[in-house]
């Protein structure tokens, strides 16, 4: 007694669609990760790193201040120095009143 259980085929409208909200998912995923480093390369322009390359983003905190209540972000990154041959890692900090604050500690290369 063998039995067939007929399956229905996904319509080929459908297969598109999910194909398409993948792409526009990649896409979105790329161009965040690229903002964010575009973003944080300029804090760190501000505060005098200009010749750096490899800036990695790991995370970006909204961060508010207390006593003034004047918000911003915080961006905890890595990035070579080519200026001084140097490794890079901390936060750069910048407010929504352009005030840029660091805690960047650098070591040499080998």
């Amino acid at each position: 007694m063998q039995t067939t259980i007929k399956t229905r085929a996904i319509p080929k409208k459908t297969i598109i669609i999910m194909v398409l909200l993948v792409l526009a998912g990649i896409a979105t995923f790329f161009i965040t990760e690229n903002g964010k480093v575009k973003k944080a390369t300029r804090v760190l322009d501000a505060l005098g790193y200009k010749d750096i390359q490899n800036v990695k983003v790991y995370k970006v905190l909204k961060i508010e201040n207390k006593d003034t209540k004047i918000q911003g972000f915080r961006y905890f990154v890595t990035f070579k120095n080519n200026e001084t041959n140097q490794e890079c890692k901390g936060y750069a900090l910048v407010d929504f009143k352009k005030n840029t604050a660091e805690d960047i500690s650098c070591k040499d290369i080998k």
